[in-house]
Parts: C-alpha cells; structure tokens; sequence
C-alpha cells in the first residue's frame, strides 16, 4: 500500500447488540433483541385495546435519559469502544479531526408544514443548539479533546458518515490533521418522536404490517494515512476505497414514488472509480419502509445493463439495530471492516450505499487491507 493510502484504524459502536464487536458478530449471525418499548403503545384497531410496539434500545446506557444526554450517553460508549478496539491512548486524539452527524430535523418537520422539496427542508447546523449540547456533554463524559477548528458537526441522515469522509481525507493528504474520527449518533426512541413517525405512517405496529422498527445507536471510525498507522503499529483492517454523492429532489413524501435515480448515480460512480475491480458484498440502509424498498429496487434495475450487482449478497443493519438514522453509514462501515478483520466478507471490495427521506445519497468503498491499495 502506498503512504498516503487511507486506512480505517479504529472502531466503535454503541447499539442493542453492545459494542463492536460483540455486535457485528451478532449481526453475522442474524440475532437481533428487540423489545417492547417503554411508555410508548399505540391503539390496536381491532380490539381497541394499547398494543405494544417493539423497537431496539440499548440493554443499559439510555435508560432514563433523553434529548442530548440520551444521544450524549450512547456517544461515549461508542469511543470508549473506539478506544479500546484500537488500543489508541487519549491523548493521542488531540491532533484528530471529529466529524459527528446527529439526525436530520426533516421528519419533524414535515407535519408541521407538510411535504416540501428536501432544500426547504434542509436545517443548518447552527439553527439547531441542541446539536451543540450533544457535542459539549460527549466531550465532557468521554474527556476527549479535539481542536475547535475540526469538530464537524452536521444533521444528516443515514449518508451523513460517508458524506464526512471526503473532508477527512483531505486533511489527512494535507497533514493538517493525523487522524479524523467519522461516526453518528441517533435515536427514534423517545416519546415524541414515536408519535411522530407513527403519526406519519412510519412504524411498524399492530396496525401497520409495514414499516421499520425503531433502534438507536452511536458508531465510530477512525482514519489514517497508512504511513502514520503502520509507524505507530496500529491495528490496520481496511483500505477507504472511491467515495461518491448525488443528490435529487423526489424526497419521501413526495407524490411518487422513487425511481432511484439519485442513488443509482451515487452506485455508479462508486463503481466506476472501482473499475476494473467490482463489490462482492453489498450494505444498504433498507428498513422495512416500502418507500425505501422501490427506490433500492428501481436502483438495482437501472444499474443491472452496467454492473452486476443485481445478485450480491446484500447486508441490512436494520434487520439486528433497528432504525438507526444518522449512526447507520457508521455501523455499516463497522460490520463491513469487521468482515475483513474475521475473513468473512468473501470479497476484496464491499459497496456501502446509504440513503436518506430528504434526497441525498452516499456510497464508499471499502478494501480488503491485503489486496486493497497498490
């Protein structure tokens, strides 16, 4: 690999399954612990009676707490985590770069002004304090410090890790920084925002055979320059591989459905910056929502006469965290370098394609570490 090659040293997850590792194993296997979620049920139309709606907290950390403290308590098991895995000391984060997506404001607000196009919908950073106080508790408990000049704080959705590794990478190539921590943190399990999602027609319950199932979670990963990794003697399981972006007006509650335009161009060019290499191994943020299952089918059959993707075996977070929002394209990253580290992944590429309600979708190649670079 050459020096400048840019390499995933580090992990770290905070989910219903536990840590990282403990996690991706789980999910390997196809286990999963949901649960009934606590104070929140919905009226069952056929009996009129409550009826429980089952989601994925985590087991221990959430418990009690909610708003930035809830998404503050899963971010610092998820660097402790992180830590642990890479055997990083603390200090040694004080020259990294974080960036840090916390959710998107869009399904908030789409009953309190309707459906819109997803630019309208789209909230700036600094037009949501309580990104900064999710930022301040994380620092505070994980007693971790990085720059002010590199904290990068942003309210995505599911692309939100992958749309940050771009602005990593450079720079990490312009030696401003030596190492950038990606990762996510989201919830869908308090009250409010349950009534939210079931008032939109979101959730799965006893009323709605469709529909996704909630989680929370927080994910990290961190990069660096191969050159500064292996002088270190760090822990290196994977080669960042072509990035790629698109964007597209048609959002969730517009009145079509999707074609998957927006992410078939977002494939596409991941794979073409991949040729003449392919992915064996696919991982996408479908949910159970079948809005979501049209746009990556549409997706499929508009890249079948260009790629051969159409057959890969396909890996899906939700099945074993639930809805995860803005930690989703972190976990995935995880369970992807996961399956390199354990020599289950049976490809030297694996595609993670993430999309979002609003309109924007990322993809990022992941390398084996023996057989990615040059």
């Amino acid at each position: 690999m050459r020096e400048d090659d840019i390499v995933v040293t580090g992990l770290g997850a905070a989910s219903s399954l536990h840590g990282v590792v403990t996690a991706c194993a789980a999910a390997r296997a196809g286990l999963a612990r949901p649960r009934a979620i606590d104070g929140f049920s919905v009226v069952d139309e056929d009996t009129a009676e409550p009826a429980e709606t089952s989601g994925f907290p985590h087991p221990f950390c959430t418990e009690g707490f909610q708003g930035a403290a809830r998404r503050a308590r899963l971010g610092i098991a998820a660097l402790e985590d992180l830590l642990e895995y890479s055997g990083l000391p603390r200090g040694e984060l004080a020259n990294s770069a974080l960036f840090l997506s916390l959710g998107s404001s869009y399904l908030q607000e789409v009953p309190l002004s309707g459906p819109r196009d997803t630019r309208e919908a789209w909230v700036a950073p600094s037009e949501t304090p309580a990104w900064d106080a999710v930022l301040k508790l994380l620092l505070r408990g994980s007693g971790l410090g990085f720059p002010a000049r590199h904290r990068v704080v942003r309210g995505d959705e599911h692309p939100g890790s992958l749309l940050a590794v771009g602005e990593a990478v450079a720079l990490l190539r312009a030696r401003a920084v030596e190492r950038c921590l990606i990762g996510g943190i989201d919830s869908f399990l308090e009250r409010g925002r349950l009534e939210t999602l079931s008032g939109l027609g979101l959730l799965k319950t006893p009323n709605a055979s469709v529909g996704f199932m909630p989680g929370e979670a927080a994910a990290f990963f961190l990069l660096e320059r191969y050159g500064t990794a292996r002088r270190r003697g760090a822990r290196v399981e994977a080669v960042l591989g072509p990035v790629s972006e698109a964007h597209e007006t048609l959002h969730r509650f517009a009145d079509r459905p999707s074609v998957g335009m927006g992410l078939a161009e977002a494939m596409q060019r991941a794979l073409g910056a991949l040729e003449p290499e392919t992915p064996g191994l696919l991982i996408h943020n479908l949910n159970g929502d079948p809005w979501r299952a049209m746009e990556w089918g549409s997706a499929l059959v508009r890249l079948s006469a260009k790629a051969p993707v159409r057959e890969l075996p396909l890996w899906v977070p939700a099945e074993s965290f639930g809805e995860t929002g803005a930690a989703t394209g972190a976990l995935s990253v995880c369970m992807g370098v996961r399956a390199f580290a354990r020599g289950y992944a049976g490809t030297r590429h694996i595609l993670v394609a993430m999309s979002s309600y609003e309109g924007r979708k990322a993809c990022l190649v992941l390398s084996d570490v023996i057989k990615g670079g040059s």
